[in-house]
């Protein structure tokens, strides 16, 4: 029997488990871009107990879940749900997360391990619309938010949900202000534990051509050169990329 959601809370909360390994060239792109970085080695990314919570009180025994990403998010999605995908870039972060699960008690068929950058192994992902919930928390970088969710879309069901990880860095906030603007998903929750995290339902399925997008029609106004257009697109190249 797997354990209980307070039971992996407590157990992750303890243990600290360190699904994650940095070596001297990532702990050096992390210091160039003027962020702390933790030392060689292994470590953690580990989202905080606020957002496995949520993970926990929205994951049930009948879901199929999914993340881009690993570490204690696949741990409580392992417990929680009928089956997990994980699918993480490192097959180091798979064994220590498979070598926990077992001292968890979760049994090693609940979750399959897709291995490789989530452009490639996504599509050929070959699942059906099967999924019930999904976390994005892979590469943060331009386009891989919005790729990945675009992936996840095709999979996941209409009521599903879908999490944004890290929404304060620039290529997840715009990925979100479409999942708003568009009207195809409605935001259910925001978490605000340091860093920002949305969870998002699923409303209906939509077509990728502008002309079935709220988002885009909205914007259709690349021929406008009037003064004041030209001004608002000016003002808003430069004022964007400070907010976030």
């Amino acid at each position: 029997m797997n354990p209980s959601k307070s039971e992996v809370l407590t157990r992750l909360a303890a243990d600290k488990p360190r699904f994650h390994h940095m070596d001297e060239q990532g702990r050096d792109r992390v210091l160039r871009a003027g962020l702390r970085a933790p030392a060689v080695g292994d470590c953690s990314w580990g989202v905080p107990p606020e957002v496995l919570q949520w993970i926990a009180d929205h994951v049930t025994g009948e879901m199929t879940t999914l993340e881009t990403g690993a570490g204690y998010t696949t741990v409580m999605m392992a417990a929680r749900a009928k089956h997990h995908y994980c699918c993480t870039m490192f097959d180091l972060e798979r064994e220590k997360l498979r070598d926990y699960l077992r001292k968890l008690g979760i049994a090693d068929d609940k979750v399959t391990y897709v291995i490789g950058p989530s452009d490639q192994t996504l599509p050929r992902l070959d699942i059906g619309k099967t999924l019930d919930f999904a976390y994005i928390d892979g590469c943060h970088g331009y386009p891989f938010p919005a790729l990945d969710w675009h992936y996840v879309d095709q999979r996941l069901k209409v009521g599903g949900i879908v999490g944004m990880d890290n929404v304060e860095l620039r290529p997840v906030r715009e990925h979100c202000d479409f999942l708003e603007e568009n009207k195809s998903y409605r935001l259910v929750e925001a978490l605000d534990v340091g860093y920002f995290i949305r969870f998002y339902e699923k409303l209906t399925d939509q077509h990728r051509e502008w002309i079935d997008q709220p988002y885009s029609i909205a914007k259709k106004d690349p021929c406008d050169t009037r003064l004041v257009t030209v001004l608002r697109r000016q003002a808003t190249r430069f004022i964007k990329p400070l907010l976030y």
